[in-house]
């Protein structure tokens, strides 16, 4: 997930919403990333701030929505 984290850390706001809605909303339960993951981007795009805390509460509603 590397590579995921760099996107989520220096991506362009368009490009983590695709990857977040596909991650989160559309592949398969075998492919979506574990809550531990989601916590960790939810975390970095609230410390971005400004127009990514919005993509922060996207990873904060799926964490709600799966509560362990």
């Amino acid at each position: 997930m590397n590579e995921l984290n760099d996107l989520i850390q220096t991506g362009t706001i368009s490009d983590i919403r695709e990857t977040l809605d596909f991650l989160l909303n559309e592949c398969s339960l075998d492919e979506t990333p574990d809550r531990e993951t989601v916590q960790i981007w939810a975390q970095i795009l609230q410390q971005r701030g400004g127009k990514f805390a919005s993509l922060a509460k996207l990873c904060e509603q799926f964490l709600q929505e799966t509560v362990a």
